[in-house]
């Protein structure tokens, strides 16, 4: 009896998962490694866009909601419980929402948006980019999935689709994708409000730092980005290779770990993991160096400098101006 059982259970784990005489995958949340990573309802979190994504179906449920706190608080969570917010009233109009912007579900657009996604997890989420590269030289499949881009937010062929060619165009990247130019940003007066950190610390402590105010504890975890800044950012993303190139005071330990800090927490679907601290920025090679100030080695900087707040560059839209000019 517990023979018979134990073998049930056994045949019941692989149904679907692999046919290795049609070198197949089914994806499916129950199946087996690497299919159930591979699923929409894994808890594979990552940030975009400057959202938190508990899983990709939380991201995918919450582009039903055009509420943004509704979106937010969807979009956080993890497969299951994401997967029980679904809703059909869009289907009326075929329109979705992502961070109060409108899209035609059956858009290019909208295929752009949902590429971008998976691509941001797909860079993040170690498990999730193991798990897809496993399938090298095998065909994906979703036999749960609908069929109807009328009736899902994503068919079982566009995703099948995305993951193919995400895990294609990760072997052959080096070989025929060009390199994109590498932009270094400054974060203290380019990236982050310095002042914005002072506004929220105390007169004594401003007095007791007097002179030496980037000293205080702790100040560069309460600064707020700078206008336009993160805008910015996701925008360069698409067509540069960014990377943070900062300088922590030396004398503030608590510096260094609080720029990581708020880079996780506004950035980290831009820098993650792309971060140098250096009090030597011309040690770094890269085409571009957007920095408020000529310190550390910007001046030596060998690419091109783009002074930020200055007359030619005062903001994030004359330097996002620039940049396209230059063939984005």
């Amino acid at each position: 009896m517990e023979d018979h059982k134990e073998t049930t259970r056994k045949n019941h784990q692989s149904i679907d998962f692999y046919d290795p005489d049609a070198n197949t995958l089914d994806i499916r949340s129950n199946g087996l490694y690497p299919s159930n990573v591979l699923s929409n309802l894994c808890s594979n979190g990552f940030r975009f866009e400057g959202m938190v994504c508990g899983s990709m179906e939380g991201f995918l449920q919450s582009l039903k909601q055009k509420d943004k706190d509704k979106q937010r608080q969807i979009c956080s969570m993890k497969g299951g419980n994401a997967r029980k917010h679904s809703v059909t009233s869009w289907q009326t109009d075929q329109i979705v929402w992502w961070r109060g912007q409108a899209y035609d579900r059956q858009s290019e657009e909208y295929q752009r948006l949902i590429r971008r996604a998976y691509q941001a997890m797909f860079e993040q989420s170690e498990r999730f980019r193991a798990a897809l590269m496993q399938t090298r030289g095998i065909t994906l499949i979703h036999s749960s999935g609908e069929e109807n881009p009328y009736k899902t937010i994503l068919t079982k062929e566009e995703f099948c689709q995305i993951l193919t060619e995400m895990r294609d165009n990760y072997d052959k990247r080096d070989k025929h994708i060009e390199h994109k130019k590498r932009v270094y940003v400054d974060m203290d007066g380019v990236l982050v409000d310095f002042e914005s950190g002072l506004a929220q610390v105390s007169e004594d402590v401003k007095q007791e730092y007097e002179g030496r105010l980037d000293e205080i504890p702790g100040l560069f975890g309460l600064m707020k980005p700078m206008p336009g800044a993160l805008d910015a950012m996701h925008e360069l993303q698409k067509h540069y290779d960014l990377f943070i190139l900062s300088t922590a005071p030396w004398k503030n330990p608590s510096a260094w770990s609080d720029k990581v800090s708020w880079v996780t927490k506004y950035l980290d679907d831009v820098f993650h993991k792309r971060i140098v601290i250096t009090h030597r920025k011309d040690l770094c090679q890269g085409d571009y160096l957007i920095d408020d100030r000529g310190k550390n080695g910007t001046s030596d900087f060998t690419g091109e400098w783009i002074e930020f707040g200055s007359e030619k560059f005062p903001d994030w839209n004359s330097v996002l101006d620039y940049l396209n000019a230059k063939g984005l």
